[in-house]
């Protein structure tokens, strides 16, 4: 609705001429009214109308003086002059201030709801032919950013004219921000809602444009430098945008005084995105010149994930919190060393995880490991690894909880429990040590002072002692060799006449006896 201010120093005229047009037909709404020239200049000031009905002669100022005053200013106003003169003088004058019309009082209702019709369909046709202009210059605005994230060049930046028209008036540094959106909730409308409340805060500030940057938010900002208490409000402001249930990481380029300039950051800026889940979300990161030179950095080799399983199984099932703290930190090391990119280091931890929790099914087969199952598919839905790893710490000190040995026995008692769960398995004497946090050498001796035997010949023992327990169920001798942790059947027969004195066949039966026994 366009809006009228009405200027006279008769009242009785002011209020008429309220009601002598019916001004919601004509497309106006009377947003104020004025009795004198001065009084009219402030009100303009206030109210910026689009048309305006003005007296000639008032006290003070008058008319004309009025509305030479509102020309400085505003150029685009209509205005129709109400005289009881028909003086041509005025008119001229009134000519020279490009005014709509002068209209003689007594005024002729018909005469002034003309004017205000023909105005009214003027600045209607006026306000449609800006409104496709600001379209099409938002259009060419968004075309030229979009061409600038992407580090393309674009021919806008050839023309000055061109390029103030655009960005408006050029700016002594400029950054680039890019916004990374992600919800649980995942929503097709998402960066465009975010992007218009974002746009709201930073074009009404006048620091920058917010664009569409797909699959990002991007931000241009000018003289607004992201460092220190500017970082943290646009971090705020960006929070504010996404609200509750939508999280974001926003990488930005490091200022630079040429528009041009920031093609060279645009590949270190969405590089920077990429490494998103090895970043802290809900941040503002700058990219720095050494991730926009893109060095090529040497991995090291693929981490033994067997071995590392292992490792973490031991930790679960002696219940040691410390150690599976320990492991996770290892293995999460050497996982992110070989290669940091999401999609490495989401499959390294599943593999690892996905072999740990087949181990504790198999060694405590009364539990339903179903619901530590679903640990392996939370990974692929975390968005920071810092949200993934705690994620795991907890789930595996809920794990070590249930199937944990720990208890107040001496270290030998669990070190020989821990032989008796797992003596088929590859242990050493230096597994031990890890696990309980010993030196392999001390240990040595403690346990020959413990059981009377080196380490070796007690493992021996429990395994011939676990072979015969097999043999006698029926199993075959190459059957048992491999069940008790012996891979060569030969060797194993080796080490069974060596403590029995017979060769395991003689074992064989059900409930037999060896014939030395």
């Amino acid at each position: 609705m366009n809006k009228v201010l009405i200027v006279d120093d008769e009242p009785m005229i002011r209020e008429g001429l309220q009601s002598i047009v019916d001004w919601g037909k004509r497309g106006f709404l009377v947003a104020g009214t004025a009795s004198n020239g001065r009084e009219a200049v402030e009100k303009h000031k206030e109210l910026r109308p689009d048309l305006i009905l003005i007296d000639i002669r008032m006290p003070g100022m008058d008319g004309l003086q009025a509305i030479e005053e509102i020309r400085k200013t505003d150029t685009v106003c209509r205005i129709l002059i109400l005289s009881g003169y028909a003086d041509f003088n005025y008119a001229k004058q009134a000519i020279a201030h490009s005014v709509d019309g002068y209209i003689l009082k007594p005024i002729d209702e018909d005469e002034l709801d003309a004017y205000v019709e023909r105005i009214g369909e003027q600045l209607k046709l006026s306000s449609a032919k800006q409104e496709s202009t600001e379209q099409t210059t938002a259009l060419l605005r968004e075309e030229l950013l979009q061409q600038l994230a992407s580090g393309k060049p674009s021919a806008a930046y050839a023309d000055g004219e061109e390029l103030k028209r655009l960005l408006g008036t050029p700016a002594k540094y400029y950054q680039l921000l890019l916004i990374e959106l992600y919800s649980r909730e995942h929503s097709l409308t998402m960066n465009a809602t975010v992007r218009k409340k974002l746009a709201d805060l930073v074009e009404q500030k006048q620091i920058g444009w917010v664009f569409s940057a797909e699959p990002f938010v991007g931000v241009l900002l000018k003289d607004y430098l992201l460092q220190n208490g500017s970082r943290e409000e646009m971090r705020q402001w960006i929070e504010e945008s996404c609200g509750e249930r939508i999280r974001f990481t926003a990488a930005a380029s490091m200022p630079v005084r040429e528009l041009r300039e920031l093609e060279d950051w645009t590949g270190a800026v969405r590089g920077l995105l990429k490494r998103r889940f090895m970043q802290s979300g809900r941040q503002i990161h700058i990219a720095s010149i050494e991730e926009a030179a893109n060095p090529i950095e040497e991995r090291p080799s693929e981490p033994d994930m067997n071995a590392l399983a292992e490792k973490l199984f031991y930790m679960l099932d002696i219940g040691s919190k410390d150690g599976v703290e320990k492991t996770l930190q290892e293995a999460s090391d050497r996982i992110c060393a070989h290669d940091s990119s999401e999609q490495s280091v989401k499959s390294g931890w599943a593999q690892l995880l996905t072999i740990v929790l087949n181990k504790a099914a198999t060694s405590n087969p009364q539990l339903s490991l179903q619901e530590d199952l679903n640990m392996v598919t939370a990974l692929y839905l975390a968005h920071h690894y810092d949200e993934m790893l705690a994620q795991l710490r907890e789930r595996l000190s809920e794990l070590a909880a249930k199937i944990g040995k720990s208890d107040n026995s001496s270290v030998m008692k669990k070190m020989t429990d821990f032989i008796e769960r797992h003596y088929s398995e590859n242990i050493k004497l230096e597994t031990l040590a890890e696990l309980f946090n010993y030196n392999s050498g001390y240990l040595g001796k403690m346990f020959k002072n413990h059981t009377g035997e080196h380490f070796n010949t007690y493992l021996d023992r429990v395994r011939i002692q676990h072979a015969i327990e097999l043999l006698q169920e029926g199993l075959k001798v190459h059957q048992v060799s491999e069940r008790v942790g012996y891979a060569n059947v030969d060797y194993f027969h080796s080490k069974f006449k060596k403590y029995k004195g017979v060769s395991p066949s003689s074992f064989k039966g059900a409930g037999g006896k060896g014939a030395t026994e």
